[in-house]
């Protein structure tokens, strides 16, 4: 394999392990019950992201450049997601807060339940509501109980 297709897989390979670690740290956020919020994780995947674009930009790849079979977009931002897609990549943070698992499945598990006859009221009477009258009414509720969980 030349210098450049060694080069552009391990940036992709960079970039989507960014990804993974930014995903994972979202998930551990949401199963602690916090709202996400961007973080150094998010900075770094968008840097890497940065990174590969600049570099496939750079390369000036002729319009027939192969990796694996697979003919890479003139477009460096649709090179970069074909690139991503081909690599395998490795989150190397390990399990996702094992120790918020049953609070995560606790969580699923109430999602998952049925809708009571008084929640399948509530529904009728948003989705009468105009929509910005509704929205009014989540953002209010979802207020609520941020300032009733913290």
């Amino acid at each position: 394999m030349d210098t450049a297709r060694s080069m552009l897989l391990a940036l992709a390979k960079h970039a989507e392990e960014a990804r993974l670690r930014w995903n994972a740290e979202r998930a551990s956020v949401r199963a602690r019950g916090e709202t996400p919020a961007r973080s150094d994780a998010y900075a770094y995947y968008v840097q890497a992201n940065l990174c590969l674009i600049a570099a496939i930009s750079a390369a000036d790849l002729p319009a027939d450049f192969r990796i694996f079979d697979i003919t890479l977009s003139r477009d460096p931002v649709a090179a970069a997601e074909q690139l991503r897609q081909i690599v395998v990549a490795y989150d190397h943070s390990g399990p996702i807060e094992a120790a918020h698992e049953a609070a995560r499945l606790a969580y699923q598990a109430a999602f998952a339940a049925p809708v009571t006859a008084q929640e399948q009221q509530y529904v009728h009477l948003l989705a009468d509501l105009p929509a910005p009258r509704r929205d009014k009414i989540v953002e209010l509720a979802e207020e609520r109980a941020r300032h009733t969980t913290a």
